[in-house]
């Protein structure tokens, strides 16, 4: 027979698993990757494509360019981010562009501002990939023990950051401008030769994009 108490607690625990189940959706809709959508190559693709301050990794006469939208505060950019690095060291026809997007507070700021600076001294790409890997906050003196186990020169990245402020503010910028062109709701998000993906990729779903990419392309 049930009581007044018992009623409370289940009414209680009810609450607390649709408001658990509600996270864990919007969590599972966040990674799911959507479809993959054609784009021209409109003026908007184009500067995506062309802006020489944006990072770089893999060959310069790539048959394939991936473009990644990410902010270093992404769950799901954390959580993908390894299988655009085994990408990288797999295929050797492909070229990713790195655009950061901070999109979640200050420590994203920071820690896209600090990693755009690391591009002055050639090791953007291991900076990138060690905040990625991080947990916590990414305040500046967090950013600065990443850095150095990195193998970063930290004296260097605080200068560039100060030399190259208003640079690395206008890339920023140029970066954000660039998302909200491609109408973009987030991160992490993809463009794998002309098709436009939103939504966290693994390696099979990667190596699909990149396989339709090349077809596209014939």
């Amino acid at each position: 027979m049930s009581t007044p108490e018992s009623r409370h607690l289940i009414r209680r625990y009810g609450l607390v698993v649709a408001i658990v189940g509600g996270v864990a959706a919007s969590w599972l809709l966040q990674a799911l990757p959507r479809s993959a959508q054609p784009l021209e190559l409109t003026p908007v693709v184009a500067g995506v494509l062309d802006d020489p301050g944006s990072p770089r990794a893999g060959p310069g006469e790539a048959d394939v360019t991936v473009v990644i939208f990410t902010d270093y505060r992404c769950g799901i950019c954390q959580a993908t981010d390894p299988a655009l690095e085994r990408l990288l060291a797999k295929d050797p026809r492909v070229r990713v562009i790195f655009k950061d997007w901070p999109i979640r507070g200050t420590d994203s700021t920071t820690a896209a501002h600090a990693a755009l600076a690391s591009d002055r001294q050639g090791r953007y790409r291991a900076f990138h990939t060690a905040l990625m890997a991080s947990r916590g906050s990414l305040d500046p003196p967090r950013i600065d023990r990443i850095a150095a186990e990195a193998g970063l020169d930290v004296a260097r990245l605080r200068a560039d950051q100060t030399t190259y402020a208003v640079e690395i503010d206008a890339q920023l910028r140029r970066h954000a401008l660039q998302a909200f062109g491609l109408g973009l709701e987030g991160t992490p998000a993809y463009l794998v030769g002309p098709y436009l993906i939103q939504g966290g990729l693994d390696d099979g779903q990667l190596a699909a994009a990149v396989r339709r990419a090349r077809r596209k392309a014939r």
